[in-house]
């Protein structure tokens, strides 16, 4: 009995020591800032003297997630690895070769030493694509239609990225996923939501893919959207 009271002690004490290893989290909670970042986008700037080139953000992790459909500049590190890919076949090249217009994919990290953060692009790799390709979309607007009985969305297009540049600042209709996940922000805080809680006149602010099985009438299906219900009239009593 004495032996296995010693075993099991020795047992805890070494867990004990090794629960700091196991504490750190895997990943960060959404609310704490991210110290790395993926992005995806057009290139709208490219300046070899500064070491920066500045993107329209398609995709993003949560590093950057608040440049979605807005541009972003990326400060290249002097170390940087930089490719131009064509296929699976990837050719180093300088950012003196980076062109305008082309899609380019960014690693990088988030240094916040100097206060306001500065994003730090360690790998990058341009890739020619044209705007029938591209299979993701984001935009920002307000809710003009919405049915969640066909599960369809319509909204003015005030900010877009590439796939959605045609239909800028005109109204178009989206196809909504049974399993979109929807967002409402209350208090500050996003909660949880349902299509059916989005009204016309809602700022909205949503992703999703291209479907283009049929070349000819391709389906823009959003798969989350944060919304933002429109302030409610003030009432002026004489």
């Amino acid at each position: 009995m004495r032996r296995v009271l010693i075993v099991a002690l020795i047992a805890v004490a070494a867990l004990a020591l090794c629960a700091p290893a196991f504490a750190w989290p895997i990943a960060l909670p959404w609310w704490q800032p991210a110290h790395h970042f993926t992005c995806v986008g057009k290139i709208k700037a490219v300046d070899a003297t500064a070491n920066t080139v500045t993107v329209r953000v398609h995709l993003a992790s949560r590093g950057v997630a608040d440049y979605l459909a807005e541009d972003l500049t990326i400060s290249v590190d002097p170390a940087a690895k930089l490719f131009r890919a064509k296929g699976r076949r990837l050719t180093p090249i300088a950012l003196t070769d980076v062109v305008v217009g082309e899609k380019l994919r960014v690693e990088g990290v988030v240094d916040c030493s100097a206060g306001a953060p500065v994003y730090v692009g360690k790998r990058l790799v341009m890739r020619h694509l044209p705007i029938n390709d591209i299979k993701r979309f984001a935009f920002r607007g307000p809710v003009t239609a919405v049915d969640a009985t066909t599960g369809t969305l319509s909204a003015r297009l005030n900010s877009v990225t590439r796939v959605l540049s045609p239909y800028y600042h005109s109204e178009f209709g989206f196809a909504v996923a049974p399993n979109a996940r929807v967002w409402v922000m209350k208090n500050g805080w996003p909660v949880k939501a349902a299509l059916a809680d989005v009204v016309v006149g809602d700022r909205v602010y949503a992703q999703g893919g291209v479907d283009r099985r049929h070349p000819a009438a391709p389906v823009f299906t959003i798969r989350w959207m944060l919304v933002r219900h429109a302030a409610a009239p003030t009432t002026v009593v004489p």
